[in-house]
């Protein structure tokens, strides 16, 4: 009896223990996604723990407690912009130590350099500027570090250091560099060191010069004229040695001659804002520069009054060419466009009848320009004729007993002709005769 129920009471328990597994499930994910309740006192108790790591300086481990926290918590805003506020936090962290670290080497304390190197790593293990300083100075393996000049390719660098060119495929993959690309000036290369004699010179060329900072070197730099890399050198100076700042003026200052001499005017004038008022030699390149910025403006304006001319406008020819003759009264070609620009315009105005307009261009017209004097003595004659027309008009009107007209003609006559005589004395005699008509009764 008790046999033959085994397989039915089997069954059973199989059924029921599914079913608990099942609920185990929903209970586990309930507890994950979870109640709110649960939710908040976990967030809770490990944002305390994140901020507790963090004024222990433990920042990276703080990140990943907020992290967790966005994870769990019901609103994670709050965690997000906590971890981008501690992100900041730590790059700028990273950045003080790397920065500190160069400083360090500079002032030949490696150790506190290696220090400051490997405090930025544990920030941020990833932060390739810090690790590449690392390998290249702290590493036990025999490496050394060259830092490159103008021209250096890595078929150069392998020449110099392993005395074949072919090895160019060293210093390509320690630097990850392509092997036909020039290099920066100034880039540190890691470099395997080996265990034979030092590099053989290169013939008919200086040794290559060590990374060394000195204003000596920069100043041989400038003897062979390679003023920029004198400059790139010079900067990285201390900024408070005032000899090392006075050698920067000297190189800027000689950097704005170059330009100017070059008609890189604009180049110029930027070298030279760098350089303090009251500099040696300063003053005297401003008024360089100031008389070249000058004769350039000059040539621009004449070119675009040949311009004009050439358009046929005379008249703003002519206002540009008298203009630029009272900057530089000797200059003879703005002279010579000036007398012809005044003669076209003159020209034109006779074509079209206007000969008093005619007359006042022609005015200052130049004696040994031929055609513009022949110009102005027919100019005179027609005007002359005109003056008699008007006076002649005049006289009608006068004899109309139109006295009013009649002046008018007579001043156009004497405008026309200013020695006519005649116009000059009736117009007098008009206005007296009008002043007793209009005291009459």
């Amino acid at each position: 009896m008790t046999r033959a129920w085994l397989p039915v009471i089997a069954g059973i328990a199989w059924i029921a223990l599914a079913g608990c597994a099942g609920s185990l499930d929903s209970l586990s994910a309930w507890m994950h996604s979870g109640g709110p309740r649960w939710r908040a006192e976990q967030a809770d108790t490990v944002s305390v723990r994140a901020r507790e790591l963090e004024a222990r300086g433990e920042l990276g481990m703080a990140l990943d407690h907020w992290r967790l926290i966005a994870d769990i918590a019901a609103d994670s805003k709050a965690a997000e912009r906590e971890i981008q506020r501690l992100q900041e936090k730590i790059d700028t962290e990273v950045r003080s130590h790397y920065e500190a670290g160069l400083a360090k080497l500079k002032n030949r304390r490696s150790t506190d350099a290696r220090n400051h190197f490997l405090a930025a790593l544990r920030l941020d293990p990833t932060f390739q500027p810090a690790l590449r300083q690392v390998r290249a100075r702290f590493s036990p393996f025999p490496f050394r570090v060259y830092q490159t000049v103008p021209g250096d390719r890595p078929a150069s660098v392998a020449k110099k250091f392993f005395g074949d060119e072919k090895k160019a495929f060293l210093v390509a993959w320690f630097n990850r560099l392509p092997e036909d690309r020039a290099l920066s000036p100034g880039s540190l290369l890691i470099l395997p060191a080996w265990e034979d004699p030092g590099p053989p010179e290169i013939e008919e060329k200086p040794a290559p010069e060590p990374p060394d900072l000195s204003l000596d070197v920069a100043k041989a730099r400038l003897s062979t004229g390679d003023l920029q890399g004198a400059l790139e050198l010079a900067r990285q100076a201390d900024p408070s040695d005032a000899k090392a700042q006075a050698f920067i003026h000297t190189i800027q200052l000689k950097q704005a001659a170059q330009q100017v001499e070059a008609g890189r005017l604009a180049d110029a004038g930027t070298s030279l804002a760098a350089v303090p008022d009251g500099f040696e030699g300063k003053a005297a390149l401003s008024q360089k520069l100031d008389l070249a910025l000058k004769q350039r403006q000059f040539s621009l304006d004449l070119n675009n009054a040949r311009e004009m001319f050439d358009q046929g406008r005379y008249g703003l020819c002519l206002d540009q060419a008298e203009m630029l003759m009272r900057r530089a009264p000797d200059n003879l070609e703005t002279a010579r466009l000036a007398a012809e620009a005044r003669y076209r315009l003159a020209l034109e105005y006779f074509d079209h009848q206007r000969y008093r307009e005619a007359r006042a261009v022609l005015e200052n017209m130049e004696e040994d320009h031929e055609a513009g004097t022949a110009l102005k003595a027919t100019v005179h004659d027609r005007l002359v004729e005109l003056a008699q027309v008007h006076y002649r008009n005049g006289v009608k009107h006068f004899i109309n007993e139109d006295l009013n007209k009649a002046i008018a003609e007579w001043e156009i006559a004497l405008d026309c002709d200013p020695d006519h005589a005649k116009a000059r004395e009736n117009i007098e005699n008009a206005r007296r005769l009008l002043q007793k008509i209009e005291t009459l009764p």
